[in-house]
């Protein structure tokens, strides 16, 4: 199946899902200061849609609508709503993914260059996330504790923390967000979603999901452009009380840092360090499908693909041949053509650093 960017995006403009403006506060809108940026398709290097490029004013806004969401007034707010009602709701943008599942593929292909077999992977796996936090959200239980004292009970009462940071890689521009954004929902949180600029439209067309879904406003916002702005804004903000993240050990521990100040919970995931490692007795067969699959998952652009493989004397020259057999089988190229299981790397940036990478090991 070959389909161009142009078309891919005309379908879904007219299936409601390709939004180019944030949400904050249940209203689509534009940057305060009308800057764009683009989004580009990396197997072709053809733009796809110009999104608003939003900063620190605008992300202030959004912490301000979800924590109105919360429930920092005596208003029906989400942290208010009972387990069943957050159940219900999460089911409900649960099934909605599952019913746009190849338009959401589609646009992550589109923008992230993943095969689409592994972008209806991506989405089946995404969604479960929400399914999951549908059902847990009703078995958030609390716990009664034996007492030193006879006369007393130790009563534990689990609440929700409040307004959530999240801030997402591009490499699973659907499941890092239903990771994070779901169990928070379910809690009784609200969320405001930073997601990479590289692929902001799953983003966007997850959040539109998620209102026709009939989760408040102010619940879930996103906002995305100027990354240090962002995340400057998250961090500054004593209504924001917890950060998740995933993506480098670098910003990882800027986050970290810059929590303190407001004392926030924080939850990072990082940078892997993944070896493969192959003994003499191993079945080679198995050992090649291994390999393939840990090192070359989401072409290779994942936190635990294997960054390094340690094969023992003995199986070496075999292992090495069958390997190299294997990979040069492959197929490259976009990820819409038919037997195409090496989508592209994310950006010019990717490739100089591959390049660099291999230059290194060849000349030693």
């Amino acid at each position: 199946m070959n389909m161009n960017t142009h078309s891919v995006a005309s379908q879904l403009n007219s299936s409601g899902l390709l939004r180019t403006q944030g949400l904050i506060g249940g209203k689509w809108t534009d940057a305060y200061d009308g800057k764009t940026i683009k989004v580009y398709n990396p197997a072709t290097g053809e733009s796809i849609v110009d999104v608003a490029c939003m900063g620190g004013r605008e992300t202030n806004d959004a912490i301000s609508a979800a924590y109105d969401a919360y429930g920092c007034m005596k208003l029906p707010t989400w942290s208010k709503t009972t387990a069943a009602e957050r159940s219900r709701i999460l089911r409900k943008w649960y099934d909605l993914l599952m019913v746009h599942k190849e338009e959401l593929a589609q646009l992550i292909t589109l923008e992230q260059g993943k095969p689409l077999k592994e972008s209806m992977v991506e989405i089946n796996y995404g969604a479960g996330f929400i399914e999951f936090a549908a059902e847990e959200a009703k078995r958030i239980y609390g716990d009664i504790i034996p007492a030193p004292f006879s006369d007393r009970r130790l009563f534990v009462l689990k609440q929700p923390v409040g307004v959530v940071g999240a801030i997402t890689p591009w490499n699973f521009p659907l499941a890092m967000i239903t990771r994070k954004v779901g169990p928070a929902l379910a809690c009784g949180c609200t969320v405001v979603i930073k997601p990479s600029e590289l692929t902001p439209l799953t983003a966007l067309a997850a959040a539109e999901l998620s209102i026709q879904a009939g989760i408040p406003r102010g619940v879930v916002n996103v906002v995305m452009g100027n990354a240090p702005d962002i995340g400057d804004a998250l961090l500054a903000s004593p209504q924001v009380r917890k950060i998740t993240f995933t993506g480098s050990t670098a910003v990882g521990k800027k986050l970290m840092a810059g929590s303190a100040e407001t004392v926030k919970k924080v939850s990072l995931e990082l940078g892997g360090n993944a070896p493969c490692i192959v003994f003499d007795d191993a079945d080679l067969d198995v050992a090649i499908k291994g390999t393939i699959a840990a090192k070359f998952r989401n072409s290779g652009q994942t936190c635990v693909c294997a960054n390094r493989i340690i094969v023992q004397e003995g199986i070496y020259e075999k292992f090495a041949n069958a390997l190299l057999d294997a990979v040069q089988k492959m197929k490259v190229g976009d990820g819409f053509s038919e037997g195409v299981v090496q989508g592209p790397l994310i950006n010019e940036a990717a490739v100089k650093k591959v390049d660099s990478l291999i230059h290194d090991a060849t000349s030693k």
